[in-house]
């Protein structure tokens, strides 16, 4: 069976650009906050357990009462960046 590919290009609207733009910004941010707590944990106990993605995902609603413009963010996309985040860190232990 042969694979097929298809080349789509999307025009969005001004709206649309600032969304995506801010998510950039609402994952970047989440990103450096979780590294941060896990470099602290570590740094304060490096025997204690070691976080994964689920346990860092309840941590999410806190950081949105924390920062309420979180709230804007697209809730997958920080949700990925945790899982991300966590992958990252377990290769750099």
């Amino acid at each position: 069976m042969p694979l097929k590919g298809l080349k789509v290009r999307i025009y969005p609207n001004k709206v649309q650009r600032l969304k995506v733009k801010l998510n950039f910004v609402y994952n970047r941010f989440i990103w450096n906050q979780i590294l941060n707590l896990l470099m602290e944990r570590y740094k304060n106990n490096p025997k204690i357990p070691f976080l994964n993605a689920h346990a860092l995902n309840n941590l999410l609603p806190a950081l949105k009462k924390e920062f309420t413009w979180l709230k804007n963010a697209e809730s997958t996309s920080l949700q990925a960046t945790n899982h991300d985040s966590v992958e990252v860190y377990k290769k750099v232990l």
